[in-house]
């Protein structure tokens, strides 16, 4: 594991390979060399033993040539032929013996004509007689082989004047004969004679091969090692010979004049290994330094920390240090060009709601340890919806731009956040009474009072703020934000334009909201709800025209909750939709029992009249219900033009179409009621109960009743007045031409028994029944 873990460095790593490819090569170069020293020696070694083979021949036949010689002189002489022919067998012996000694040859014998040797032959005793007989003048030479022991005759023949014998020398091949060979050779050589016996050539040094090629260089084992060697036929009898000579060259001698070669290359090879060493090192240094120093600012730029490596080349290492630092400083850049938009609104460049929090809670933190105080205000733009309707949101956005830009010049040093939308938070330093945040208030609430120039247009302005105190409002940042809206909330109703500070009320009013809008989605889901029917009566004779459907909510814990409390909060969350779906089916539902020329009226809140599919609900009620649709009456306030005049009346116009009537509830208290009227022709016109409540005894209300009823009249509109409660209204009434009456003077809101009892009594006056 150690020398695992060792290699896993990148400069171990290349260190190890690159010495390991040099050593490759100076082994394989070593080796070359070595064979190329031992193939220089073979030559060497064969031209070495060829040469001394060419000079054992001219030897050897030089011995022949003087051995037959001397055997000529004796076969010659005429004493010697005449003992040989009268067979004196003492003369011969003589003769030989004195042959011996002049030749120095061990022996010397005579062949007679009937193979009887003459003279000590030895071992060769048996062979001569047929050899003598196998030889001629042109052969008198041949090597025998006898117990494993090679000798060499040379004979002579005795002529009278035919030949009756043959001299024969013998000259034992044994290793003082090779000395003497090996004395002659300018080489280091050992000469052997070898024998043939069954299994192959062998000799003195025991069996060598059975097919060791002639006159062929090659390498063969010894007990003193390895020798370059070349076997050379010896003439025999016959033509397969009985011996060889071995010419063997030691192949440490052989390899002895380059010895110096081979150690010179040791020495370098050594020292090349060393440099090898060296070199790899430094060079797998020079390669990995860099790299390792690349490794190291890379884990300090994973770490997140800012790094760059040196750029010290221009190769390919150098470019990709270079390649690094423009890496690195890239990421870092987009890191930081990231963290500042996770937490800066890529709009105005303000904080966003993280960083907001982060420091709201870093402020309150410091202020709890200084026992300083802090106001958090909290405020939005006044109709910055309808600014994004009218003229677009890239309008919108720069209105926004430059509304972050007023803020950061009015807070100074204040934290100022934008939260979302059009919501803005400012965090300033509070003072005791309350100064600092009542004047910021004050001086935002001054700015936003002027028209805003944005991109050439003169947009107005506005804005409403909350505004909340540590620690005295709240202990933590969710609660003070919380508390601000609450106040922010407050602000709105009390007019828009103002700023309010958090008091405990508020914080109560909006639990109260919240249970309100918990248990009305309870009431919807479980059917907790119910509708109020009131009558709509004639002014002369107080028959009921029609009836308007009101909602109603008994609470099984509180009772009877006030329209009043839980339909602004309906519209707030929304659920104002699903009510006025429910309320339109149901008081259809109802007004199917009634006669034919009763009518039901339906209030429609401007949310659920703005909904996608509305047109499709009532169509979906009246056709459920079974009633006709001119028996249906949708009313609506001023407020549903607020958002365009064009959409609205589009879709009243397709209610119209249906046959559905349409009427302006609470005419007159709007700012465009006679705008409206221009804009679709209504069916009714209903006057608002203020108008009617002191029309007795105002003039000035009763002249108002007196121009829209005469308003109405011109434009052939039906009139409805509310809140009729005593014989003095319904007279004024009366007398000034209204159309319908509804109050308390004739009905209370009543269930729907009720209202098909009260229809039962068609016949008599309603006000004479209430009477």
């Amino acid at each position: 594991m150690m020398g695992r873990s060792r290699f896993r460095s990148l400069r171990a790593r290349l260190t190890v390979l690159y010495a390991g490819l040099f050593t490759a090569g100076l082994v394989a170069l070593t080796i070359f060399a070595q064979v190329m020293i031992e193939r220089s020696a073979r030559r060497t070694a064969a031209d070495e033993l060829a040469a001394s083979g060419s000079v054992y021949d001219r030897l050897w036949q030089e011995r022949a040539r003087s051995l037959a010689g001397a055997a000529d002189v004796v076969a010659r002489d005429f004493g010697f032929r005449s003992a040989v022919a009268s067979g004196d067998e003492a003369t011969i012996v003589s003769a030989l013996a004195s042959l011996s000694a002049r030749a120095d040859v061990p022996q010397a014998v005579l062949i007679d004509q009937g193979g009887q040797v003459i003279g000590d032959a030895g071992a060769a005793q048996g062979r001569l007689a047929a050899l003598s007989a196998a030889m001629s003048d042109a052969r008198r030479d041949a090597v025998i082989a006898i117990g494993g022991k090679a000798s060499r005759i040379v004979t002579a023949p005795v002529m009278a004047p035919i030949e009756i014998g043959r001299i024969a020398l013998i000259v034992p091949l044994d290793a003082q004969e090779m000395r003497g060979l090996e004395r002659l050779s300018s080489i280091p050589l050992r000469a052997s004679v070898l024998t043939r016996d069954a299994d192959g050539w062998g000799g003195g040094d025991g069996h060598v091969a059975a097919t060791l090629p002639v006159d062929t260089v090659v390498t063969l084992p010894g007990a003193s090692g390895q020798s370059f060697a070349m076997l050379k036929l010896l003439p025999g009898v016959a033509s397969r010979p009985d011996a060889a000579l071995l010419l063997a060259y030691p192949m440490d001698r052989a390899m002895a004049p380059y010895r110096s070669i081979q150690f010179g290359l040791v020495l370098a090879g050594l020292a090349w290994l060393v440099l090898i060493g060296i070199g790899s090192g430094r060079l797998a240094r020079g390669i990995a330094r860099p790299i390792a120093a690349l490794d190291h600012a890379a884990r300090r730029l994973a770490a997140g920390e800012r790094t760059e490596v040196a750029v010290e080349t221009d190769d390919e290492v150098g470019r990709l240090s270079a390649t690094f630092n423009a890496m690195s400083q890239g990421i870092v850049e987009r890191e930081e060009r990231i963290t500042h938009l996770a937490f800066h609104d890529i709009l105005t460049d303000l904080p966003n709601r993280a960083f907001f929090r982060q420091s709201l809670d870093q402020e309150m933190a410091r202020a709890a340890r200084s026992g300083e105080r802090l106001a958090l205000l909290y405020l939005d733009l006044d109709g910055f919806k309808a600014v994004n309707d009218s003229l677009g949101h890239p309008a919108g956005d720069a209105l926004l731009r430059r509304v972050g830009e007023q803020l950061l010049e009015l807070s100074g040093h204040a934290v100022v956040a934008r939260l979302g939308g059009d919501e803005f938070a400012i965090v300033v330093q509070e003072s005791v009474d309350r100064s600092r945040a009542r004047r910021l208030a004050h001086d935002i609430l001054d700015s936003f009072a002027r028209p805003i120039d944005v991109e050439g247009q003169t947009i107005p302005s506005g804005t409403s703020i909350g505004i909340s105190l540590f620690p005295d409002d709240a202990a933590t940042g969710e609660a003070l934000v919380k508390n601000a809206d609450l106040a922010l909330y407050r602000a709105k109703q009390d007019g828009r334009g103002v700023y309010r500070f958090f008091e405990q009320s508020l914080d109560e009013a909006a639990r109260r909201r919240r249970q309100i809008e918990a248990d009305l989605r309870a009431a919807i889901r479980t059917g907790g709800l119910e509708l109020r029917f009131q009558p709509i009566v004639g002014t002369g004779d107080a028959v009921i025209r029609g009836f308007e459907a009101l909602l109603r909510w008994p609470h099984p814990i509180e009772g009877y909750i006030p329209p009043t409390e839980f339909i602004p909060i309906a519209e707030e969350t929304g659920l104002i939709v699903a009510l006025g779906e429910w309320v339109l089916h149901e008081a259809c539902r109802v007004a199917a029992d009634w006669p034919p020329h009763i009518r039901v009226a339906v209030n429609v809140s401007p949310l659920q009249f703005r909904a996608p599919g509305f047109q499709a609900v009532v169509l979906q009620a009246l056709a459920r219900s079974g009633i006709a649709p001119t028996r249906l009456e949708i009313e609506i306030t001023e407020s549903v033009f607020l958002d365009g005049v064009d959409a609205v009346t589009d879709i009243l116009h397709k209610l119209r179409a249906m046959g559905v009537r349409i009427a302006l509830d609470d005419f007159g208290t709007g700012y465009s009621s006679l705008s409206y009227l221009r804009s679709f022709p209504f069916d009714k016109l209903k006057i608002d109960r203020s108008f009617i409540t002191n029309i007795a005894s105002d003039e000035s209300a009763g002249a108002i009743v007196k121009a829209i009823l005469d308003l109405a009249g011109a434009l052939r509109m039906e009139t409805t007045a509310e809140g009729v409660e005593n014989i003095e209204q319904q007279s004024e009434l009366v007398s000034r031409g209204c159309d319908t009456l509804q109050g308390y003077l004739f009905s209370r809101p009543i269930d729907a028994d009720a209202a098909m009892a009260l229809l039962a009594l068609k016949d008599v006056a309603l006000e004479r029944r209430v009477a």
